[in-house]
């Protein structure tokens, strides 16, 4: 089952890909992208994810392609949400 939900965003986007990278490598996760699109790769202690984003103004289109089966996309969604908002 995968996620996918759009998320506004507008502040510079060379802060986001920033904070995305090092928030996704401290999960010993992999990120490749850039000011336009890209994918990602994490793990949790439920298991692992991965998803891709794709930059359209100041919206962020995400999808979570997959994710651990015990974990909601609306959790998903809200965690982004949060993490995004404290780093505007």
């Amino acid at each position: 089952m995968s996620c996918r939900f759009t998320v506004s965003y507008p502040s510079p986007k060379e802060v986001l890909i920033d904070n995305l990278r090092d928030a996704i490598l401290q999960v010993n996760g992999t990120f490749e992208g850039d000011l336009n699109e890209g994918v990602f790769r994490g793990s949790t202690p439920l298991g692992g994810f991965s998803g891709r984003y794709a930059i359209n103004g100041d919206d962020i289109d995400i999808s979570i392609d997959d994710k651990p089966f015990l974990i909601g996309c609306s959790r998903i969604e809200k965690e982004i949400r949060q993490y995004l908002e404290k780093n505007l």
